[in-house]
């Protein structure tokens, strides 16, 4: 499954990648809970950024808030990998532990779901990464002006506010699915 990946891509390695899943997928849903897209928003394909943005702004319309309690990854596994012309593609099982509801923002109180049982839901994930994309080196740096990144934030260079999206350098995950 990944012989031929690691020859094209000699530094992926299956622990780091799904190291990086489970980060993107928590940070994804704290993003929801918090209300605020920046916080994932690089890692994210256009797509479902616009996607999660929209679910954000839906909380903010119905003055809710989207609660992902005692999170917890339990397991992960690379369901598929495609090496496409201009892209890779991995498709991914993530198995999570959360208790799911929803607050009022203004009382906190319980609005839907239940806030004393954890379910276990099974989320699937596409991520993608273009065949040819760029270096940011060891020390990620701006590619205009030089001072050092962190993707983690925006994907803006907090000096030069250069753009950079993130699907340029590394893995983006553009679609996601969950269910019971």
């Amino acid at each position: 499954m990944f012989e031929e990946l690691q020859k094209l891509e000699p530094s992926f390695t299956e622990s780091m990648f799904k190291t990086k899943v489970d980060n993107i997928f928590v940070l994804m849903l704290n993003s929801i809970m918090f209300r605020d897209i920046e916080r994932v928003s690089s890692s994210l394909g256009e797509t479902l950024r616009e996607e999660v943005s929209t679910r954000i702004e839906n909380l903010k319309a119905n003055n809710e808030i989207q609660m992902y309690d005692e999170l917890n990854v339990k397991h992960t596994e690379i369901k598929k990998v495609e090496i496409l012309e201009d892209r890779y593609r991995i498709e991914v099982l993530l198995t999570s532990r959360y208790m799911d509801y929803k607050l009022d923002n203004s009382t906190k109180k319980l609005k839907s779901g239940d806030n004393s049982r954890r379910v276990e839901k099974s989320n699937f994930l596409v991520f993608e990464e273009k065949r040819k994309h760029k270096s940011l080196g060891i020390a990620a740096k701006c590619p205009n002006c030089g001072a050092p990144i962190d993707y983690n934030k925006t994907g803006v260079c907090e000096y030069c506010k250069q753009q950079m999206p993130k699907e340029d350098y590394d893995w983006v995950l553009v679609s996601w699915r969950e269910s019971l």
